[in-house]
């Protein structure tokens, strides 16, 4: 039995299947169903444990195209960037990377970590959040779209043969400021692009909510990116992060160790009269199961304290979230020296 009491359960989640594209077989759609649905039914009876294990091995066809490829900081990858459409809404592309990192190293060390899977959103939203039907997902392996990311040029060429279904293109190269240039092609619109962070435009002050949280206090280590995109109007994801070093494994769970990393899952954010804040995070998952946080920022902006209500498969507890400069968790300091002690064969935890 292995034991990460400081993990919230956050195995539930999945990207938008109603707006999943059909790039993706109905086998692949039934797979990912099916293994979400035993996700979700392991989480909600084996917490406090937490989901990590060795990933299982996908098929050929599911294999990323760069798998195992080393990653230092996944957080400049992940999220959303888009970019005005000329509607009142955006256009973008919403990245969600999965890595995995060793288990078993001594001292554990969090980077760099491995490249596992890449899903790729691209939307067109008409107001200030995100709804479903506005985004088709594809992945980097061939049943996924056959999206490739490689010299920091994003390339995906997808025709559709589904009415109400988009073709989608994208050519974007990855500029020194972060933002991708090139072409954007999702149904009707077909334009030369700079896609970038949402901001909330030059004549909106900035709020002290928009930037980068990390979990202090309460259980669970997740982190939460903030983003403004107008007046009072904001968008978030979310990262579920394993931390080396403070995981144990039974001696009769036979190695090696991976610990699974997940970074840039779409979450809703809400602001009600300047100070009560309100996380929805996996928000965009129709099956199972998002998780929300009500809490209060500070005056200072520093700090949001607040509870987890009770709801399904979450249980009810207090949480404080701290803001971090930069934009990752992944912070050195949080990793214990040595690898915590394994236990004793038979031992109940």
């Amino acid at each position: 039995m292995r034991v990460a009491a400081d993990r919230f359960p956050f195995a539930c989640h999945l990207r938008s299947l109603l707006a999943y594209s059909p790039s993706i077989t109905n086998v692949h759609f039934c797979r990912v169903t099916l293994a979400l649905i035993t996700s979700c039914l392991l989480a909600s009876s084996a917490y406090p444990q937490s989901s990590v294990t060795t990933p299982p091995q996908r098929p050929s066809s599911d294999r990323s195209f760069y798998f195992d490829k080393p990653v230092s900081h996944p957080e400049a990858l992940s999220g959303v960037w888009e970019a005005p459409d000329g509607k009142d809404g955006a256009v973008g592309i919403h990245l969600q990377l999965t890595t995995a990192v060793s288990g078993d190293a001594d001292p554990p060390v969090w980077t760099p970590q491995s490249w596992k899977h890449l899903d790729v959103g691209v939307f067109q939203r008409r107001g200030p959040e995100l709804e479903f039907g506005e985004e088709n997902y594809f992945s980097d392996d061939l049943r996924g779209g056959s999206v490739k990311l490689e010299d920091g040029r994003l390339q995906l060429h997808f025709i559709s043969s589904i009415r109400d279904t988009p073709s989608v293109d994208l050519d974007l190269v990855r500029q020194p400021s972060g933002c991708w240039r090139g072409r954007f092609h999702r149904g009707a619109f077909d334009s030369a692009v700079t896609l970038c962070r949402p901001t909330p435009g030059p004549d909106v002050p900035p709020s002290p909510l928009a930037g980068t949280w990390s979990q202090t206090s309460g259980v669970g280590s997740p982190c939460v990116h903030i983003a403004q995109t107008g007046p009072g109007m904001f968008t978030g994801w979310s990262d579920s992060l394993e931390i080396p070093g403070r995981i144990r494994f039974s001696p009769s769970i036979p190695g090696p160790h991976q610990l699974g990393e997940d970074y840039g899952v779409l979450a809703k954010v809400h602001l009600v009269g300047g100070r009560q804040i309100s996380l929805e995070l996996y928000a965009y998952s129709p099956i199972c199961c998002s998780h929300i946080f009500i809490g209060e920022l500070s005056a200072d902006g520093s700090t949001i304290k607040g509870d987890f209500p009770p709801g399904p498969n979450q249980f009810p507890h207090a949480a404080s979230l701290t803001k971090l400069p930069g934009d990752s968790c992944v912070n050195p300091s949080m990793i214990p020296k040595h690898l915590p002690v394994p236990c004793p064969p038979g031992k109940k935890q």
